[in-house]
């Protein structure tokens, strides 16, 4: 039995021999055409370590460019909503300036102006980008601005202040009521600051449902480094916004609400709050714009990183041109004899070796 299983061990030690040698000529004609090593790591021993480090940076590094070049991006989309938005309540702004010389029709036009704006503005507020509301805040999906004319939205709360005023009253407001109408309890401001006593008449919820947890949106800029910003819709500048357009809205109300000497009174107090907004709006972008400033820097830092360390890889896993050649050579040359050799072994047989027993 010995006997008979030697006798395979030469063509099966021949047959992995030529398999062994296929596979590092597959090798070696691969690292020829390609210019980089098949299996870096197998060839630098304990230097293995460094490349792999290098690997994991650049792996690292990558994902931060990604993370930075997309919350640029998504800055970018606020920036352009806000630069909307300043644009329509620049002409409503305008629009309050003459006061004195207001006359009924021209406060209901810029009543329906105002409402209009708002709705934009509230559009605008629900802009998205890759599919994420830019002005929610960090909550996770959903739209944060309710439409204007949604039931118990923004239009019907305003009505529903307005209405409780004058019923309280028993009568039409003059001007000496537009001050208990805007700050009085649960008056118009407790909307925007979230304390009337009807909490289906906060903003947060009536105009707002994006989060509320005040938290500002990070981005990862670098280990252990983030960028911070908040361009929720729930923050002053779009809360005194959203009150001063609500406060025009009102000069439609018939007369029956508000006479002549209110909405006179309402519509100078109500330039003077979309004046603040604008400030806030303008200080606004200025901030956003620092950031976008510093995203694009990180940017820039780490794409150098992920450049450089990408080079140190690339000559890490570089292979010698000269000494690949040498070795493909010398195992064409090995390949071919063992080719030989095998072929020869083949040819042996009883009817070859009996003659050499009977000479």
């Amino acid at each position: 039995m010995s006997d008979r299983i030697s006798s395979f061990a030469g063509p099966l030690t021949q047959d992995y021999l030529i398999q062994s040698m296929q596979s590092q000529l597959t090798t070696l004609t691969t690292e020829a055409s390609t210019g980089l090593l098949k299996n870096p790591a197998a060839s630098m021993g304990a230097n293995a370590a460094s490349l792999y480090r290098l690997q994991a940076d650049a792996a690292e590094q990558n994902t931060l460019q990604t993370a930075t070049t997309a919350a640029g991006d998504k800055l970018n989309a606020v920036q352009d909503a806000l630069t909307s938005m300043a644009t329509a309540v620049g002409s409503v702004a305008t629009a309050t300036i003459n006061t004195a010389s207001a006359t009924p029709e021209g406060e209901t036009a810029i009543a329906e102006q105002a409402s209009s704006t708002m709705s934009q503005a509230m559009n605008l507020l629900n802009t998205q980008y890759a599919g994420s509301a830019v002005f929610a805040g960090d909550a996770s999906s959903g739209l944060p601005m309710v439409s204007a004319d949604a039931p118990g939205g923004p239009q019907a709360t305003i009505s529903a202040v307005l209405n409780a005023a004058v019923t309280a009253k028993g009568g039409p407001l003059s001007s000496s009521d537009i001050d208990n109408l805007i700050n009085g309890p649960n008056g118009l401001s407790s909307v925007f600051s979230n304390t009337n006593s009807n909490p289906a008449q906060n903003y947060n919820g009536a105009f707002y449902t994006g989060s509320t947890d005040g938290q500002p949106t990070k981005v990862p800029i670098g280990v252990n480094q983030t960028l911070q910003y908040n361009a929720s819709a729930n923050q002053p500048a779009f809360t005194d916004l959203m009150k001063g357009l609500s406060m025009l809205s009102m000069l439609s109300a018939p007369s029956s609400q508000l006479d002549d000497s209110a909405k006179s009174t309402l519509l100078q107090q109500a330039g003077t709050v979309i004046g603040h907004a604008q400030d806030e709006l303008t200080s606004l972008q200025g901030n956003l714009g620092v950031v976008q400033s510093q995203l694009q820097q990180a940017t820039t830092t780490q794409q150098t990183a992920y450049s450089t360390t990408t080079q140190q890889i690339a000559t890490m896993e570089q292979a010698d041109p000269a000494k690949v050649a040498t070795q493909l050579s010398t195992l064409q040359t090995q390949l071919e004899a063992t080719y030989e050799v095998t072929a020869q072994i083949s040819q042996l047989s009883l009817v070859h070796y009996l003659p050499t027993l009977t000479a």
